[in-house]
């Protein structure tokens, strides 16, 4: 834990997660087993730059002098986390290889890691066990950071290596993982093409980042022109979803984590944020301005579809009567 810091901060060293600010009205009973919480709120959707900061360590990797983080939602006893962190420029790291799997997405700033350079909307997949480095934050660098439990870093087996990008990708462990085919050093979105999204109206498309063809775990870049709308329907999702709102709005209905199963309407924006469990209905959407969005399912995204409003004029019934009332007084 990290000293000094109130009841309503986050922390972050050491591995240590403590995040009592983003489970404020959660109503589901303390003694249910949920592991990461439902973060679903009119203060995470308008934007998390105001979430507490505390210091940024990774031992071998880096310390709270050259980072700070603010943790959006994770689960306390594994260390499963997102957390939007910020790089002080002229941080360095050499080669080393992490525990567990972990995705980077670079808000602005530029990150080295290794021969790649990660600059504004780029992304990075680091399979637990594959050489990486040297680091180096050549500008001051916001950006996503998504482990799949506490990361360490393990350095001692390049100890004696030139610190160059050659030697971590040239390693042994680099060229002969099993899991090296998986190894996404660089996704630069604006070098990316758009592709079409499977459920979602025209006016939507997508870029996919990474996906684990075993278990359909995804994660992608989701663009919406402006005056999009999804219609008159919500879904639910069997498997957990998160987004982060990199530029634009959505508006719509929200499962809001204090009462998730009677949506009630917001407007989600640049920087907002959301983590959903399976299962929670949501919905429908829509956009003024158009959108870009980053996303993170679990597993396969299928849908299960329920309309918004059974009434297939769409009117909404408290409004229908108040013009009927009006009528019958003229």
């Amino acid at each position: 834990m990290v000293k000094g810091l109130d009841k309503n901060s986050a922390s972050s060293q050491n591995g240590n997660i403590s995040i009592p600010h983003i489970h404020n009205g959660l109503r589901a009973n303390k003694s249910t087993s949920i592991g990461r919480q439902h973060v679903e709120s009119e203060e995470s959707l308008n934007s998390v730059v105001n979430f507490p900061m505390a210091p940024f360590e990774v031992g071998n990797f880096l310390t709270g002098k050259y980072g700070t983080t603010q943790i959006l939602s994770a689960d306390e006893s594994t260390g499963e986390s997102t957390q939007r962190v910020t790089l002080k420029k002229g941080w360095s790291a050499p080669i080393g290889h992490f525990n567990t799997d972990i995705e980077i997405f670079v808000l602005t700033g530029k990150l080295r890691q290794g021969g790649f350079l990660l600059r504004d909307l780029s992304y990075s997949f680091l399979p637990a066990g594959i050489p990486s480095g040297p680091w180096v934050a050549e500008e001051d660098t916001v950006l996503l950071w998504m482990p799949d439990a506490t990361p360490t870093y393990e350095t001692q087996d390049y100890a004696s290596l030139e610190q160059i990008p050659e030697n971590s990708a040239y390693h042994v462990k680099m060229q002969h993982h099993e899991r090296m085919d998986e190894y996404l050093p660089a996704h630069e979105l604006h070098a990316m093409k758009w592709e079409s999204t499977t459920f979602l109206p025209p006016g939507s498309a997508r870029k996919s980042l990474y996906t684990n063809k075993k278990t359909g775990r995804a994660t992608w870049i989701l663009g919406l022109v402006p005056m999009w709308i999804e219609g008159n329907f919500y879904a639910g999702h069997p498997t957990i979803e998160e987004a982060y709102v990199i530029s634009g709005d959505v508006q719509g209905h929200w499962s809001m984590s204090d009462d998730p199963f009677n949506r009630r309407y917001a407007i989600m924006g640049k920087d907002g944020y959301y983590w959903r469990p399976a299962h929670i209905p949501h919905g429908p959407f829509w956009t003024e301005q158009g959108s870009l969005l980053l996303f993170r399912t679990k597993n396969r995204l299928d849908c299960y579809w329920m309309l918004h409003n059974p009434d297939i004029t769409q009117q909404d019934q408290t409004r229908l009567q108040t013009a009927l009332g009006e009528d019958k007084s003229v």
